[in-house]
C-alpha cells in the first residue's frame, strides 16, 4: 500500500515538470485604447451631468439693492403705510398690523423680533420689522412677510392666525429655496 502511495506521488511529480510556465499575455493595445475611452466618456458625462443638476437647482440670489437698507435694528420701526416697508431695502421684511388687543400685539411683535434675530443670525441678511398702526377692526394681528430674491419677491405670505417663531422661519425658508 506504501507503494502506491509513492508511485502516485511520483507521477504527479513528474507532471508539473513536464509543464511550462507561460508569460502573462499582454493586453492588446486596442483593449487599452478602448478602456481609456470609455473611462474619459464616463468622466465628461459624470462632469457634464453634475453641471447640468447644478443648473436645473439653482436658487435664486437676493436683490442687490443699491443703497443700504434704513433699518436693520432689533426693535421695530412704526410706519404709516405699507409702503414705507416695501422701501426698507432689507432682504426680508416683517410687517406686523396689530389689533386691539394689546397683549395679544405684544406677544405676535416678541415672536416676530425673534423670527427675525433668529433669520439675521442664521442667513447673515438684512431683516427689517416694521409694525403698522393699530387696526381695532382686527381679531387677530397680521404678519405679512416679503423676502427679496428674484423669484420671490412677488410671492407675499400674510400670516392672520396662528403665528409662531417656526411658522414664520418655515415660510421665509418656502421664499428662500424658491427656484427661479
Amino acid at each position: 500500500m506504501s507503494d502506491s502511495l509513492d508511485l502516485t506521488r511520483e507521477t504527479t511529480t513528474e507532471s508539473n515538470e513536464h509543464q511550462t510556465v507561460r508569460p502573462l499575455d499582454k493586453r492588446p493595445l486596442w483593449k487599452t485604447a478602448a478602456l481609456i475611452a470609455i473611462l474619459l466618456a464616463a468622466t465628461g458625462l459624470t462632469i457634464f451631468s453634475s453641471i447640468t443638476f447644478e443648473a436645473a437647482n439653482k436658487y435664486s440670489p437676493l436683490i442687490e439693492w443699491p443703497t443700504p437698507p434704513t433699518y436693520t435694528g432689533e426693535a421695530p420701526v412704526h410706519i404709516g403705510a405699507i409702503q414705507e416697508a416695501w422701501n426698507s431695502n432689507n432682504n426680508l421684511v416683517l410687517v406686523i398690523t396689530p389689533c386691539g388687543d394689546d397683549a395679544l400685539n405684544d406677544s405676535i411683535i416678541s415672536i416676530t423680533i425673534q423670527a427675525a434675530n433668529s433669520i439675521r443670525s442664521k442667513d447673515r441678511i438684512y431683516v427689517g420689522v416694521f409694525v403698522l398702526p393699530q387696526d381695532s377692526s382686527l381679531s387677530y394681528p397680521i404678519v405679512v412677510l416679503r423676502l427679496y430674491t428674484e423669484a420671490a419677491q412677488n410671492f407675499r405670505v400674510t400670516m392672520v392666525e396662528d403665528i409662531t417663531e417656526n411658522r414664520i422661519h418655515n415660510n421665509y425658508l418656502d421664499r428662500k429655496f424658491l427656484r427661479a
